[in-house]
């Protein structure tokens, strides 16, 4: 004999609270890391750095982060050199502002802004490296990730032949 099964409004509500389909809730406030390398590539035209709102640059690499494990990154970077100032060593400085991607190993997407202020290694010249540092806000995602919060600081750079690479270090909540 089947017994019918007959959902009583208490107990809707504890399903409700206790979660029958509830969201993810991770971690909060815990300690983030990540690191990448891969390639950098050009979305301006030659002269960029001459006009508004500057030089954007596409970096394209793969990442290995806490809580997301290794996978690719995708990130864009502007820098407006309309606002340079001197590096000190014949070069310039600029402040540069953009936006990226990490994909956890499991296709969860975990969305950042970066700000913060792009140097030449040395004098202004062809090929010269590239220095960033800044701050990073993640700004949600996909999957475990949509409501990603957090940040902290981050570093990189360029080789000036295309090569780039970065580093975080802050907080995640998810």
């Amino acid at each position: 004999m089947k017994i019918p099964y007959v959902l009583t409004a208490s107990g809707a509500a504890a399903l409700m609270l206790f979660g029958a389909g509830a969201a993810y809730a991770g971690p909060s406030g815990v300690p983030f890391k990540s690191a990448g390398s891969g390639t950098e590539t050009s979305l301006s035209a030659p002269g960029c750095q001459f006009t508004p709102p500057g030089c954007t640059v596409q970096s394209n690499g793969t990442a290995t982060s806490s809580h997301l494990g290794s996978g690719p990154y995708s990130s864009t970077l502007t820098v407006d050199w309309a606002l340079a100032t001197s590096n000190g060593a014949g070069g310039y400085c600029a402040p540069a502002s953009g936006f990226g991607t990490i994909t956890a190993a499991n296709g969860d997407t975990l969305d950042q802004t970066d700000s913060g202020t792009v140097c030449e290694v040395g004098q202004t010249g062809a090929n010269v490296p590239h220095t960033f540092t800044g701050t990073f806000t993640n700004t949600g995602g996909t999957g475990r990730f949509a409501t990603a919060s957090g940040g902290g600081a981050v570093t990189g750079g360029d080789d000036g032949f295309g090569n780039s690479n970065y580093q975080e270090t802050g907080t995640i909540s998810y």
